[in-house]
């Protein structure tokens, strides 16, 4: 019923809900100067909630979420500077307990590089904001502090003096120590390292790169070398390094814990990840077209293994699409599910809320809207190394379980990579199912795992009881009910278009132009932009959010510094694109395109034909044209008269007046009728001149 961040109105004051834990519920006075966390039962707030003592309300710091300070400015250097300060105690789950708090606290003070009551400040502006990083911007623009020098190291040569051979030895200083890690991690951290005395040997030439004039008797000895080498990097660090990543990963490499021991409950991790579909479509207008195999995006939940969010359609992957899956898995699934002709209740699939950490490849999370995700909304971005497909078991093995449902059964399925026998026909050609219907199989094998599937191998923790299934939908409610509670409400339309991809647009007095399509908006006309006028200034180099899906709406960011936005939707102009994704007009534009020069191509000997007519009339019309023997003046004179004789060499007659009357309505009954017959007037054809 209740859930993190959210803003509860009790006795006309405003409260955060902060933490959930087994019935009792942290909350935060977000007015209140020196409020802390308190604690109050579930029960006591559904109590007051029926005593009408308590609303819920809007968050008051909701904009936060929508800040992006520049890279390196002022707020940014503080808001990872308070940040940081915290981060040890917000990341104790127990924090909200003062005798737990109090610890931490203590321990960051004895540090010295921040005082007790600044601790305080930067806590309570964190729970009272959202618990968000954004929540611990400066409220002023000019502040900051400068950086702090290091201190000089001692040069005078450390340990007893040299008792063999000539020279006083060397310091090892920290630039010394950085031509060891250079000579290390060049010759010795790689597949097939040299031996230490090879290794060594080239760190002395690169040595003598650097001190030209210094006598080798005091270069840094082997022993120095070797101390430096074995105190620096460990054992383990020496295998991974020294052995093939593949094959560290497979054999050497220490078994870690499994994927559910690492969270505490549902929310606390999701995993992303993208595969092409082992299945042939075709094309939902034309049946006996290909189109191909489908892209297939699943979200999950590692602690249940709750599907929480899926994409099916026929775009590459990408960020655009992954953060779609990802808006879906925040929102409700009845309406999406309605748009498939599939009746559900909430119960059926519950998974409603933003999670603590999105485990993901790197190349979905390369984007500039990532961060709204890490500052604004608070969501940890955890990247999977490169072809480790372990790393994300958790979606793996949905898409596993997932396409072992519709594989048996649907026609256009990949047969591996056999050879197909002389004769056999190729399974593409079986292709029958469109991406409608695809999309009905998968939600369909989704809500089946979701509510029904039995996981085998799930790895249980020892507080959860025997008598609850290993099923996804009941370990989750069993982990709503009974663990932390992670998952935080958003709103679902500013959370979306806040992950959208967006593009550079343009305005002009015909609209906002985004490839070419033109859109207007209410506050757009408001700001005169769209006047014809030269004295307009028109604002540069502005961003648009867009779905992929759909043309009809774009979202418009007028201010670089912030994520809010106006709503713009398609012009009239742009019609013909209307109710389509970007992709179909971006084929239609080529096909445009191609057409069009295609045309100009034909037209060019057409155009050269007509030009050479023309020509041709005016060349012979200048021939026949004899030289006048009367004046300029004369001539320009007698140009009303000619006009006039080659009308009436010409012969036209007055039109018949009409003998039909059109029916006249009488506004006034007491006017008398007039005769609007309109007769032929020789006048109507006379010239202005006469």
């Amino acid at each position: 019923m209740w859930q993190i961040n959210e803003v509860l109105k009790f006795d006309d004051q405003l409260y955060r809900i902060l933490f959930i834990d087994f019935g009792d519920i942290f909350w935060i006075q977000i007015n209140k100067k020196n409020a802390l966390p308190e604690v109050v039962r579930e029960e006591a707030l559904s109590e007051f909630l029926d005593n009408e003592r308590l609303t819920r309300a809007k968050d008051p710091f909701v904009n936060l979420i929508l800040e992006e300070p520049a890279l390196d400015s002022v707020a940014f250097i503080k808001r990872d500077k308070a940040f940081n300060l915290i981060r040890e105690i917000i990341q104790e789950p127990n924090h909200y307990e003062p005798s737990i708090r109090a610890t931490l606290i203590h321990k960051i003070k004895s540090s010295g590089l921040v005082s007790k009551p600044t601790i305080y400040k930067y806590l309570r502006k964190y729970w009272q904001r959202g618990q968000i990083p954004n929540a611990l911007l400066p409220d002023y623009k000019n502040s900051g502090a400068p950086g702090k020098t290091r201190t000089e190291i001692n040069t005078k040569k450390n340990g007893r003096k040299r008792q063999f051979g000539d020279g006083e030895g060397c310091q090892i200083t920290l630039e010394i120590e950085r031509l060891f890690r250079l000579t290390i991690s060049k010759y010795l951290l790689v597949n097939s390292p040299l031996k230490t005395t090879e290794a060594y040997q080239k760190f002395q030439s690169l040595y003598e790169q650097y001190y030209p004039k210094e006598d080798s008797k005091n270069y840094p000895t082997l022993r120095q070398f070797r101390y430096f080498y074995h105190r620096e990097y460990t054992k383990p660090q020496l295998i991974e390094a020294q052995t093939n990543p593949t094959d560290f990963k497979k054999d050497k490499r220490p078994l870690s814990a499994t994927s559910t021991s690492s969270v505490l409950g549902p929310g606390s991790r999701y995993e992303i990840d993208a595969t092409i579909a082992d299945i042939y479509l075709v094309a939902d207008d034309d049946r006996t077209k290909i189109i191909g195999r489908p892209t297939f995006y699943s979200i999950s939940d590692v602690f249940s293994r709750m599907i929480a969010g899926f994409y099916v359609g026929v775009d590459n992957p990408s960020y655009a699409i992954a953060m779609q899956t990802v808006s879906v898995a925040c929102s409700s699934k009845v309406v999406l599910c309605k748009e498939f002709d599939i009746e559900i209740s909430e119960d059926e699939w519950p998974t409603v809320g933003l999670p603590s950490a999105i485990l993901a490849d790197r190349a979905e999370m390369l984007s500039e809207q990532a961060e709204t995700l890490t500052n604004g909304y608070n969501v940890r971005l955890e990247t999977a190394p490169p072809r480790r497909g372990d790393a994300k078991a958790v979606v793996e093995s949905c898409f596993r379980t997932i396409q072992a449902e519709f594989k048996p059964y649907a026609p256009g399925i990949v047969q591996g990579h056999r050879i197909k026998k002389h004769g056999e026909s190729d399974y593409r050609l079986e292709a029958a199912l469109t991406l409608q219907e695809f999309t009905q199989i998968i939600i369909q094998a989704i809500l089946f795992r979701n509510n029904h599937h039995v996981l085998e191998k799930y790895d249980r923790d020892e507080d959860i009881p025997e008598d609850i299934p290993s099923i996804p939908l009941h370990l989750w409610n069993w982990g709503i009910q009974n663990r932390m509670g992670k998952l935080r409400t958003v709103d679902a339309e500013q959370f979306r278009v806040s992950l959208l991809p967006r593009t550079k647009v343009s305005i002009s007095p015909l609209g906002i132009n985004a490839w070419g399509l033109y859109y207007n908006s209410s506050e757009v006309l408001r700001e005169g932009w769209l006047h014809r006028s030269d004295e307009i200034q028109r604002p540069q180099n502005l961003k648009a959010a867009y779905d992929l899906q759909n043309t009809n709406k774009i979202y418009l960011f007028p201010n670089s510094a912030s994520q809010s936005y106006w709503t713009c939707s398609l012009n009239i102009r742009s019609r013909a694109y209307a109710n389509m994704s970007f992709s179909e007009v971006w084929d239609k534009q080529y096909l445009e395109k191609y057409a069009q020069a295609n045309a100009k191509h034909a037209e060019t000997p057409h155009s050269i034909a007509f030009k050479r007519s023309v020509q041709a009339i005016i060349d012979n019309a200048k021939k026949q044209t004899p030289k006048s023997t009367q004046s300029s003046r004369e001539r320009i004179s007698q140009i009303r008269a000619n006009k006039k004789e080659q009308r009436q060499k010409t012969n036209l007659t007055p039109l018949p007046e009409s003998q039909q009357m059109a029916n006249i309505i009488k506004f006034n009954e007491s006017v008398e009728d007039d005769d609007y017959s309109l007769p032929f007037s020789p006048g109507l054809f006379s010239d202005d001149e006469e």
